[in-house]
């Protein structure tokens, strides 16, 4: 269903309100997303004078090779295929992000992941409290814009966070975007021998009960890693460690397991 020819079929007539402009303004601009539904809901004066979709879950896929996208939105219940009537969208609870790219006799490719300025733009103000990306690369700069949310606290990430120079940003310059995060995973993981030592002086401001780094290829410091674990954790949390590389598994992970098996026995 078009959601813009829903919301506009009948014509507006001129109202009238025993306000100040200036005030049905500072109304519009300060509302929550439900007080804003309602208005919308009383009278479509209100949203002629503020276009905004207030999305409670939104599906975006990307089709690169077809140079097509398709969103689909979910308001108050209902769900909606659109995306080029919709003007700006208010993020309230879930976004799902996927490129879906060509794959190939060894694997998906990675060439594709722009989440491009065309569907950024429309984002009005985010309230997310879940986002999952699947793609081939995610450009950290475009996941900045997606981790504003201040009720932000389930994080997926099945996309390679790169910058613009196609290199791979470090674990920690990832979770430093999402101070709320009680569930985060991520494919492929990369580390630094600094990373722990850095996330060790972040303060998170919830304990994290599912943590997942899956394909790891570079070293880290297992330590300082079982240190920031021990310090995060809420209790009966799950985690997640697998490697891409065998060389760096059979360095780490007896390691790791070590100083995890030496908790449950102290």
């Amino acid at each position: 269903m078009d959601l813009s020819e829903k919301v506009t079929s009948l014509p507006i007539q001129t109202q009238y309100f025993p306000f100040f402009p200036n005030f049905m303004k500072y109304i519009l601009q300060n509302s929550s997303p439900k007080l804003l539904l309602k208005l919308y809901q009383s009278c479509k004066y209100f949203y002629f004078k503020l276009r905004i979709i207030i999305a409670q879950n939104v599906w975006y896929n990307n089709y690169p090779e077809k140079k097509e996208m398709e969103m689909e939105i979910m308001i108050n219940g209902e769900y909606y295929h659109d995306y080029p009537n919709v003007e700006k969208f208010w993020l309230c609870d879930k976004l799902h992000i996927k490129n879906v790219y060509k794959r190939t006799i060894k694997g998906p490719s990675f060439n594709y992941g722009l989440i491009g300025n065309v569907f950024l733009n429309k984002i009005y103000r985010n309230n997310l409290k879940e986002l999952s990306i699947c793609s081939g690369f995610t450009l950290l700069k475009e996941l900045e814009i997606l981790s504003k949310s201040p009720f932000l606290t389930k994080v997926i990430l099945q996309t390679f966070v790169k910058n613009e120079n196609d290199e791979p940003i470090p674990i920690e310059e990832i979770i430093f975007l999402f101070p709320n995060i009680k569930k985060f995973e991520i494919d492929p993981t990369y580390f630094t021998m600094e990373s722990f030592e850095k996330l060790l002086t972040f303060k998170f401001l919830n304990k994290i009960y599912s943590l997942e780094f899956w394909n790891v290829e570079t070293e880290f410091n297992t330590i300082s890693m079982c240190k920031f674990l021990q310090g995060i954790f809420d209790e009966n949390a799950d985690f997640v460690l697998t490697f891409d590389s065998s060389q760096v598994k059979n360095q780490l992970l007896p390691r790791v397991k070590e100083i995890i098996d030496g908790w449950k026995t102290n």
